[in-house]
């Protein structure tokens, strides 16, 4: 559906709950391209309304996040120039997990020896954290590390400005308990610290770790059950990264 052209192209919509069409408020929406590069986030309002101002004619997309929902990727939305495309997006509600309990889906997936000896599968088990398994990962569309985190709980994907544009453009954030902002969690790759908060200007983490090398990422909000080992160096959450190259990191 579309109205008539204005002076710049935009998507808006509406997003309600599938089985009863009740707005769902305070829901993330991210816009990307046909190349999968992020160009904005925003949240819903009381209405389920959100709003993207687009830079120019185009395919696009919107992902769809929300406690308590499936997280959802909108068909191919193709927006002409100065044309106004109007959206209604469904989500359907799922369980939410209970603090300290881990729901493991498609339980029964194989362990990998890569992965025994650096306590992923224990500390899976005792469900403190967010956990993306070998499977989840094999399964998932991404391209790029920062697009695992499309749909997770405890991880938001924002922008930054500098002179990389597209996924160079995404940076990984974690909600500040504290603050009831955001904030750039300690990143440890097999490992290793990373501190992220302060990579060069023009480093994105795409360039830290590659998405086909990565086999398991764990995700714990600060001080929640954030392993001892990997304690964060500030008052904010820690991203965990385990690769193909694991044994060679001497976890």
């Amino acid at each position: 559906m579309a109205i008539a052209p204005a002076d710049a192209q935009e998507i808006r919509g509406i997003l309600s709950e599938r089985e009863t069409y009740t707005p769902i408020d305070v829901a993330e929406m991210v816009l990307i391209d046909d190349g999968l590069d992020t160009l904005g986030v925003t949240l819903t309002d009381e209405r389920g309304f959100f709003r993207f101002e687009l830079p120019e004619s185009g395919e696009y997309y919107v992902i769809a996040s929300a406690l308590g929902y499936q997280s959802l990727r909108s068909e191919s939305l193709w927006v002409g120039a100065g044309e106004v495309r109007i959206v209604e997006i469904s989500m359907e509600s799922r369980p939410v997990p209970v603090e300290g309990f881990l729901v493991e889906a498609d339980g029964g997936e194989p362990q990998l020896a890569e992965l025994r000896g650096t306590g992923f599968y224990e500390r899976m088990a005792e469900g403190r954290g967010e956990f993306l398994t070998p499977g989840q990962i094999a399964a998932s569309k991404a391209a790029w590390p920062q697009q695992l985190f499309w749909g997770t709980e405890k991880v938001r994907v924002h922008q930054r400005s500098h002179e990389r544009p597209g996924v160079w453009d995404d940076v990984v954030v974690i909600p500040n308990r504290t603050s009831r902002g955001y904030c750039s969690p300690s990143i440890y790759v097999d490992g290793r610290w990373i501190r992220e908060e302060n990579i060069a200007p023009g480093v994105s983490l795409a360039d830290i770790v590659h998405k086909e090398e990565i086999l398991a990422v764990e995700i714990y909000e600060w001080p929640f059950g954030v392993p001892r080992l990997y304690v964060g160096k500030q008052a904010c959450g820690v991203i965990l990264f385990w690769t193909e190259f694991v044994d060679e990191g001497g976890s």
